[in-house]
């Protein structure tokens, strides 16, 4: 995949080599600014922003009137909060023997992209920088082998999900690190399954394009192809998940 345009600086592009800003670009979508939080029209170049902190940067991408591309030493707190961060998720069935190659019953999955408009790098031991956002969430237990995920004798600690109405919520909570992606449209027959289980499955990805229509052998082969960080969510009894909304 050749991924998207972006404007880019030749100290970032030196710091990165070719083959990081490939990834990048297959990984990155120009949805929101993550200055303004406006959208990108169809034909602008986003800007690409680094911003490096020791063996971690982040990626970001920007209007080029609201943030010059480049590279940057340091954090700085706008885009800490990710205010604008897009993300996209859906849920599912997998069949379990066919599709994952396992004996137990079939699999409810949620499945999410976290990151459109940013990526985390990760600069270890000085071998040069790689993209490192699926890595992370390794990082908060969840497993790169989908199958063995998903065979785990227990919940994943830092996931947890709840069920209300017709819609899931799923969080990812350890320390400082909180992701937390709501209301997400949960068919009849996977919320049945996650209710008998007690738990659903949660796949997170940055390779596939959830804004587009996935397959159910797409997700599978995802989960199975070692770019998908997998694990468990426990579900919180209904009716505690979240505060219930005042009428």
């Amino acid at each position: 995949m050749a991924g998207i345009k972006v404007r880019t600086d030749p100290v970032t592009r030196t710091n990165l080599g070719e083959h990081t800003l490939a990834a990048l670009r297959v990984q990155l979508r120009a949805v929101n600014c993550q200055t303004c939080g406006r959208p990108f029209l169809r034909w602008q170049r986003p800007a690409l922003a680094l911003y490096a902190d020791g063996e971690y940067a982040e990626a970001s991408l920007h209007h080029v009137g609201c943030h010059r591309p480049g590279w940057h030493e340091g954090w700085i707190d706008p885009f800490l909060d990710r205010q604008h961060l897009g993300w996209r998720a859906v849920t599912c069935v997998l069949p379990a023997r066919s599709m994952l190659g396992l004996s137990s019953e079939d699999i409810p999955f949620f499945l999410v992209n976290p990151s459109f408009e940013a990526a985390l790098l990760h600069n270890r031991d000085g071998k040069g920088w790689r993209v490192w956002t699926v890595e992370f969430f390794k990082e908060l237990g969840l497993d790169l082998r989908g199958s063995t995920a998903v065979q785990s004798a227990g919940p994943t600690p830092a996931l947890a999900a709840s069920i209300e109405d017709h819609r899931i919520s799923v969080t990812v909570r350890m320390g400082r690190v909180h992701h937390h992606w709501p209301d997400v449209p949960l068919f009849p027959q996977t919320a049945r399954l996650a209710r008998s289980r007690g738990s659903i499955a949660v796949g997170v990805t940055t390779r596939l394009d959830v804004h587009q229509g996935l397959s159910r052998p797409q997700i599978a082969a995802g989960a199975t192809s070692g770019s998908m960080a997998v694990g468990v969510a426990a579900l919180a009894p209904e009716g505690k998940g979240r505060p219930r909304r005042k009428r």
